[in-house]
């Protein structure tokens, strides 16, 4: 029954935050942000608190070691903590921006570039990522995540811009909808 019970509370826990951090991504822009996608603040919180929580349990499982092995409890405990910096790395890289024609995007570890509506040959919704994936036609993959703020403006230029045979069947009813103001859900 007490596994039953943390488990209940771990699912109710996830819901509240993936609730929060879904709304986050809603909230009203500034008019200086037109055209920009970024991650919202509730990245950077999520990020700074996983990679605490998890750079304290590997640090106090190496400190007070038991009979469960002692630095492979805390590397593992230190890989939770590195999933957490990169969120924060996310949130200070990854920004694109809207402009007359394309994209100009920031990967999390490559250099910036632009990319023209024109050079799309594929855009597809991953449900399990959470991201669009546009591919060019030099193979070059961008990647932009459900959880940007900005993406009713990313997919009306996507619509308005992008040669509707190159946009994934699957990904189209997606578009349609975060265009009109409901970007995909961000649960499981």
């Amino acid at each position: 029954m007490e596994s039953t019970i943390r488990w209940i509370i771990w699912f109710v826990v996830m819901t509240l935050v993936m609730g929060w951090l879904a709304r986050s991504r809603l909230r009203n822009r500034t008019a200086t942000s037109g055209g920009l996608l970024h991650h919202p603040i509730s990245t950077l919180i999520v990020g700074l608190v996983v990679g605490a929580l998890f750079l304290t349990l590997a640090i106090l499982s190496y400190l007070f070691p038991n009979n469960t092995g002692i630095l492979v409890v805390s590397l593992f405990f230190a890989g939770f903590a590195l999933l957490g910096l990169l969120l924060v790395v996310e949130y200070v890289r990854v920004r694109h921006s809207l402009e007359p024609g394309g994209l100009r995007y920031q990967k999390l570890f490559a250099k910036g570039r632009k990319l023209r509506w024109s050079e799309v040959a594929r855009i597809h919704y991953s449900q399990s990522a959470k991201w669009f994936r546009i591919v060019t036609k030099q193979g070059e993959v961008v990647r932009v995540s459900a959880m940007l703020v900005g993406l009713p403006e990313f997919a009306r230029a996507v619509l308005d811009e992008v040669p509707p045979k190159s946009i994934d069947i699957g990904a189209k009813p997606v578009l349609e909808q975060t265009a009109a103001g409901f970007p995909p859900s961000l649960r499981m």
